[in-house]
């Protein structure tokens, strides 16, 4: 998962793909594909992750006794693929990145950028489309448990998908809260914050994309139904990144990049596509 250019839409859009060579319906009017689309999330770290008081442990040692967790959601994007796109190949990157080595790019911006990302943005680039479905803001707690997150219906309804190979998917994630209380494992002299512990109430937008790669194609001789099931997990690395001793809750600025930037690299997001005669 890397760094992209997100569509930001709340509600279903289509994007660049109303153009008369691609066709909205089959010769008999009906839709190249109807979309069915669910969403799970969940946090569920493992038993080795929490000490004996059931507190996350982070590779800092830190441990973080978490009283609330909460994920707001924005959108996913079905990027479907140029006509003729170039598959990536990192012995010779696109125009805009060098450096290709250990799953990332180096672009010219200086950022660094998975394979996986860069494939998705050569699929999506010109010719291109990319199809947008609204999710609902809530937000959603984070817990062993799995939530069912709301997906906005489409407008009309069904979803209606234009022709195209589909090459990933883009799910944007809005804002992260978290409450509850830090505790630092080391004392002493070492001890980085009081021993009462250092009290959570953050909550950062972040509008950060991830991505997974989808395969599947819409138009004649496939089924029209498309069944997609999102699974998303906030991941207990998040706080590996996060030196609570240096980091105040109150930075807002400094808490938004670093939520952001532990969920590009460690959120797990799995997608699984089946169809189905619509």
């Amino acid at each position: 998962m890397a760094h992209s250019h997100a569509n930001r839409a709340v509600r279903l859009l289509i994007l660049g793909l109303a153009l008369t060579s691609l066709g909205a319906c089959l010769d008999d009017g009906l839709p190249w594909g109807t979309l069915e689309a669910s969403m799970e999330a969940s946090f569920d770290p493992s038993a080795g992750r929490l000490d004996d008081d059931g507190r996350l442990k982070t590779t800092q040692n830190y441990v973080v006794a978490l009283d609330e967790l909460t994920v707001a959601f924005d959108s996913f994007t079905l990027i479907l693929a140029a006509g003729g796109a170039e598959s990536f190949d990192p012995s010779n990157p696109p125009e805009g990145y060098s450096l290709c080595h250990n799953g990332h790019c180096h672009a010219d911006s200086g950022e660094l950028v998975d394979y996986e990302d860069i494939a998705l943005e050569m699929a999506g680039g010109s010719g291109g489309g990319r199809f947008a479905v609204g999710l609902d803001g809530t937000d959603w707690p984070m817990a062993s448990e799995t939530v069912v997150v709301s997906v906005t219906p489409c407008d009309p309804s069904p979803c209606q998908l234009p022709k195209g190979d589909l090459a990933g998917l883009e799910l944007i994630v809005r804002s992260v809260g978290v409450k509850g209380t830090v505790y630092d494992t080391l004392t002493g002299e070492a001890a980085r914050l009081p021993e009462e512990g250092l009290a959570l109430d953050v909550s950062a937008p972040v509008m950060t994309p991830l991505n997974a790669q989808l395969e599947g194609t819409i138009g004649r001789g496939e089924p029209v139904g498309v069944d997609l099931s999102i699974a998303f997990e906030f991941p207990a690395e998040v706080f590996d990144d996060i030196n609570f001793g240096v980091t105040p809750p109150a930075d807002a600025a400094a808490w938004e990049t670093l939520l952001g930037q532990a969920l590009v690299d460690h959120a797990l997001l799995s997608v699984s596509l089946s169809r189905f005669d619509g």
